[in-house]
């Protein structure tokens, strides 16, 4: 059976240079301050990259994180029960002396349309949420 997912491209300029944006984008202790994760902490056993929060209705939220590196990649993918629920691909230009930030997703097998037309939504207000941050710098 042949599946086909949608994708969508969510892009957003932010007036701060590109490299502040990736150093506070890059520390998962900085999600708190501008989407739904809360009460972060790292997951050593699960890697250096993974960190778990306070998802919705009381569950645990485990994100997995892109290592660190020159090319301001963000990618992420978001766990619940051991169980892919949504993938993010994100990627920071340099756009003279700010930067524009891009995120795809792809909807997960399983998803609904309108599940994965609100998880754009949510994504979309988490990055207005900080932009509005970044620039009040």
């Amino acid at each position: 059976m042949h599946f086909v997912l949608k994708a969508q491209t969510l892009t957003v300029h932010i007036a701060r240079p590109v490299a502040e944006v990736y150093e506070f984008l890059s520390d998962p202790a900085n999600l708190g301050r501008w989407t739904f994760a809360r009460n972060g902490r790292h997951e050593p056993r699960a890697g250096l990259l993974v960190w778990s929060f306070d998802g919705s209705e009381g569950r645990r939220v485990e994100l997995h994180f892109t290592r660190p590196n020159p090319f301001f990649v963000l990618d992420y993918k978001l766990a619940q029960n051991g169980k892919i629920s949504h993938a993010g691909y994100a990627r920071l230009i340099p756009a003279g002396d700010g930067t524009v930030l891009t995120h795809t997703a792809v909807q997960q097998p399983g998803a609904s349309d309108a599940q994965f037309d609100s998880e754009a939504e949510w994504v979309m207000a988490d990055l207005m949420v900080l932009k509005t941050l970044m620039e009040a710098k």
